[in-house]
Formats: C-alpha cells, structure tokens, sequence
C-alpha cells in the first residue's frame, strides 16, 4: 500500500510539472502606446505660432496653464520640464531630460517658408510613444500669423537652454500630473501608422531615440546648418548647437 501510494505521488508531481511547462511564460512588455498620452501636439502647434522664440516657447510648454505637458517619465509623480533646442535652421526639437544622462525627443517643428517669403508651412511631429494617435500637425500660414518665423530667418546663434534634468528655470514649479488630461485634435492633425513599445521601439519610433546629454556639443552658426541633414527625424546625439541663452535657474 504503502509503495502504491508514493507512486502515486510521484505521478502527480510529474503531471503539475508537465502542466506548469506548458502554461505561457508571464514575460510582459508593456507598450507605451497602451499608456495615455501625455503630451497635445496640436495645442504645441498653435503655442508655436504665438511663440516669438524657443524661449517664448519653452516657457509656454510648461505652463501648466496651457494643459500642452502631462508626462512623467521618470515616474516620480510631477510633470517633467521638458527643453526646447534648435538643433539646425528652421527646426525646434522639444526634449524631456529623464535622467541625468538620458532624454527624449517627444516632438519636432519645422517651419519652411516659401520662396517668395509670403507663406510657410508648419509641421510638427510627435513621437508616437508620448502622444498619442494623432501625433501629426501640419498647416500653411501668412508671414504675419507665425510670429516664429521672424526670429527664425533673422541671423541668430541657434537656441539651446542651460537647463537640464535637476536644473530648471526659476519660474518653473512641479505640478503633479493630471490623470484627465486628453489630447486634442483639429483638422489639421493627422496619424502616422508607426508605433512602438519603449522596450522594442518600431524602426520609425525609434527615430525620436534616446540621447544621452553626455555626448558632445558642437556650434552653430548664424542661421545656417553646420552641417547638412535630411528632414527626417534621426538621432539627436552630437547635433550642431548654439550658444544658450535664458535666466538663471535653479537646483531641484
């Protein structure tokens, strides 16, 4: 009986083992589209074209006021101050220091004027990962409604704050992020098909790649590139900047 009974036993075992091998391994990657966005292209948008500097702009961005910034991607439950630098002409890129060492860039601007300097195109592009469906604004205006464009065709070394993660202007104070925050949209707002996971980005989200802010900083010129480089949204690590300009800040 008593033999019976641990063979029994050891059937058992074997059966649970067998079952628990073929149960799906509980390896998760959490995509960060599944995440709510946090960030309002289209608001950006119409801050842009009110917005008379990157500076004007920079400080716009993080007025909670404007409802334009909700991300925390350092998690530690405040609205990061996200950055505004002008990496070559006519282009802005809106960067979120995460860590001393890593940032992201979560949207870019172009503006591109027209031959006859009468009209110019306004594109922003969001990264998918940060805000959401629509992530893409594109709209044509006079020269006299995109007030940006003045500081952009004038001769000018290419903006790029002092700030950084731990490092932030002296009007700038930590809001908690809101979990209503929504996006909006307009007719001049589109998607792209591109998305990806933070962990496993897809070819065009990793586009907006990581930088680290310990790689190097070159100089700008007076409204021209240092170098020539496509439209397209590739690595923002070791681009052409300009001196900073901007008000003390302050250690938090």
């Amino acid at each position: 009986m008593k033999k019976i009974f641990i063979t029994l036993l050891a059937a058992a075992a074997i059966f649970i083992t067998a079952c628990d091998q073929n149960k799906p391994a509980n390896n998760v990657t959490v995509q960060s589209n599944n995440a709510p966005p946090g960030f309002d292209v289209n608001k950006l948008a119409a801050l842009v074209k009110t917005s008379t500097d990157p500076q004007t702009l920079e400080k716009g961005i993080n007025d909670p006021k404007n409802q334009i910034n909700n991300l925390d991607l350092d998690k530690d439950g405040n609205v990061d101050y996200v950055k505004v630098v002008e990496p070559e002409k006519n282009h802005l890129d809106v960067i979120d220091d995460v860590s001393k060492t890593d940032s992201v860039t979560v949207a870019r601007i172009k503006v591109d004027p027209s031959a006859d300097n009468t009209t110019a195109d306004l594109s922003v592009r969001g990264n998918p990962d940060y805000v959401g469906y629509n992530n893409y604004y594109h709209s044509s205006f006079g020269i006299g409604d995109l007030l940006l464009l003045s500081y952009l065709m004038r001769p000018h070394a290419y903006y790029m704050p002092m700030y950084h993660y731990g490092y932030y202007p002296s009007y700038y104070s930590r809001v908690h992020t809101v979990s209503t925050f929504r996006t909006t949209t307009s007719s001049a707002m589109s998607s792209r098909s591109f998305r990806g996971s933070v962990s496993n980005p897809s070819h065009s989200s990793r586009s907006f790649s990581t930088r680290s802010n310990s790689s190097p900083v070159r100089s700008g010129g007076f409204g021209s590139s240092s170098s020539s480089r496509s439209s397209g949204f590739g690595s923002s690590s070791g681009r052409s900047f300009g001196r900073s300009r901007g008000g003390f800040g302050r250690r938090r």
